[in-house]
Order: C-alpha cells, then structure tokens, then sequence
C-alpha cells in the first residue's frame, strides 16, 4: 500500500513542531540569553535558515515555546481540576498540578522568569507576555466561576482581580520553592488558595421565600 505523501502544510507544520520542541530543551538546558539558534537548528536537524523561515527570530522562537508550554499545562491544570468530587478538591488538584511543574521541571520556571524579565524591559515584545499571562489568568477564571456556582457563592472581588492574585502568589510560591527547597512544603500552595478564596467568597442571598 502506497504512503501518502505528506502536503506542504503539513510539512510546514511538522517542522515548526520540531523545531519548537528542540527550542525547547535547548532554552531549558542553556538559558534564554546563552542558547543560539545554530544549537536549536543542530538539536532540530535543519539549518539556521529553516528556522528562520519558520521564525523570524530568537524572540518569536521562543515565544512559540512558552505558548506551546504554557497550553499543554492550562489544558492539564483544568483536565486535573475539573476531576475533583468537590470545588476544595479542584482546588487542590489545580495547585497540585502547579506544584508538580515546578518540582519535575524547575528549568522552565527559571527559563520564563528569564525571559519574563527580559521581555518586560522591551515594548515590542511585552504585549506578547501579556497575552500570555492573560490566557492564565482567562483560565483560572473558568476555574473559579465554574466553582462559586457550584456552591452558590459569590466572589467579593471581581473574578479577573482574584485570578491574577492566584497568578502572582503561584509564581511567587514557585520561586521560593526553587531557592530553598525544604523551607516551602509541598501543599503550601494548595492551602494557601484555599485561605484565598475562604476569605473572599460569601453565600448568593436567596431568590425569594
């Protein structure tokens, strides 16, 4: 039985996977600053101009890692909430999940901590990150809305503000881990959202009699 030959498009398509995958472990391993795109192009198997025919330069190269990254664990993060018997267990499976990134993989945490903070300092590549964080915080969101109405709760703060309280305190809870390991528990994050949200969330008044 014949192959069937594979398009343009997807051919198109199958590089750039190959390429963001080998960007991937070339920035994890080297460092946004150190790594080149001669090493991703080698680790790859094409050239240099097959990547820049696919990226227009280190930057977007990069960028299309962490978005790739960042899907895969939002899509993970709900898949593991959304399992939870209760809304404290969607909690702690979601926080879990966080906690598991940062403790099997601590040099993408460092890697967009780099980049982040690099990216903040340059106007045309800030609005990337934004957007970045935003498709974060859209999904603790969908989390949290998902949740209040199961209790019949309502949130005292708007919604958006609560996600990037939860954004920043994962990211901060993660660098602590990452600098002294035994000083910050593995639940702490789990626990501390929960305290969150305790604090911030009041019974729906009812309808009517």
């Amino acid at each position: 039985m014949a192959t069937r030959r594979m398009t343009r498009e997807e051919r198109r398509l199958e590089t750039r996977e190959r390429l963001i995958a080998a960007a991937g472990e070339i920035f994890a391993s080297r460092g946004y600053h150190a790594a080149s795109v001669d090493q991703v192009a080698e680790r790859a198997g094409f050239t240099t101009g097959a990547v820049y025919s696919a990226f227009g330069s280190k930057e977007e190269l990069f960028l299309a890692v962490a978005e790739d990254h960042l899907r895969s664990n939002v899509a993970e993060m709900e898949a593991a909430a959304a399992d939870g018997p209760t809304v404290a267990a969607r909690i702690h499976e979601g926080a879990e999940h966080w906690m598991g990134i940062v403790e099997r993989s601590p040099e993408m945490v460092l890697l967009h901590t780099e980049f982040w903070a690099y990216a903040v300092r340059d106007p045309a590549v800030r609005p990337q990150v934004a957007a970045q964080f935003a498709e974060v915080r859209a999904a603790i969101c969908r989390l949290l809305d998902l949740g209040a109405r199961e209790l019949g709760l309502r949130l005292t703060i708007p919604v958006e503000e609560v996600a990037i309280a939860l954004d920043a305190l994962a990211d901060g809870i993660a660098r602590q881990k990452l600098a002294e390991p035994d000083a910050v528990p593995h639940d702490l994050f789990a626990r501390m959202v929960g305290v969150l949200l305790a604090g911030l969330s009041e019974p729906l008044e009812p309808l009517g009699p």
